[in-house]
């Protein structure tokens, strides 16, 4: 899944971040009819997809990031089928002022083992390196700011649906004489079959914690009723 690859395409975020100095969660009613099959699962991955009423007011929609770099970090295990969705997915994305930015994916496949397959493989140390270069490797000739360096955290939440997985990037920045940090945290929440991805970037200071976990609740809840 895009995970982290899309957060490389925030140079722009991130340059917005150098010059200047909660959301709610609605859950939709069970369809009338349920749907079955492949319908079913296309519209578990809708559901399973971050809204603008999610993240509350001031937050816009914005066009999917372009950046390509993810394909060199995220892994793809072979041995798992996709029921809906797509690797190459490039997701919602949404935007709030200069300062902060959420990207949203879901990807359903055919057995809970193989979504649980894909967090893992997400979750190994080989992905977080291969992240912590990418972004080292783009950054290095930023023009508007230096890279001071990147750290990594596995984060800490409470159990949601199956399971929800996260891992913080921090990158030290400076623009002159000031320094400031940048956070990337990105989540898997698993639930059954079905694979939700969110990554909350923001500047200055970490995004809330309980505002990552409402949005998370926010995604199993919809899922759970289109199971």
């Amino acid at each position: 899944m895009r995970r982290f690859g899309l957060a490389l395409g925030t140079l722009g975020l991130l340059a917005a971040a150098a010059a200047c100095g909660s959301g709610s969660a609605n859950v939709p009613s069970a369809p009338a009819q349920p749907l079955s099959g492949a319908a079913a699962d296309h519209q578990r991955l809708d559901l399973m997809r971050l809204r603008l009423d999610d993240l509350g007011p001031n937050w816009r929609r914005e066009a999917p990031s372009l950046s390509g770099s993810a394909s060199k970090c995220d892994p793809h295990p072979k041995d798992v089928t996709i029921s809906a969705g797509s690797w190459k997915s490039r997701g919602v994305d949404f935007g709030f002022g200069t300062s902060a930015q959420v990207h949203s994916d879901a990807i359903v496949f055919a057995s809970a083992d193989d979504a649980q397959k894909v967090v893992a493989a997400n979750m190994s140390a080989g992905v977080i390196k291969c992240v912590k270069q990418a972004f080292t490797k783009q950054l290095k000739d930023e023009k508007s700011f230096k890279l001071l360096g990147i750290s990594t955290t596995i984060l800490k939440r409470h159990k949601v649906a199956d399971g929800l997985s996260a891992i913080r990037l921090t990158l030290n920045l400076a623009k002159g004489k000031k320094q400031f940090k940048f956070f990337v945290d990105a989540f898997l929440l698993q639930q059954d079959r079905a694979l939700a991805e969110f990554t909350y970037m923001n500047a200055f200071r970490p995004a809330p914690t309980s505002t990552e976990y409402t949005l998370a609740e926010a995604i199993a809840q919809r899922g759970a009723l289109a199971q």
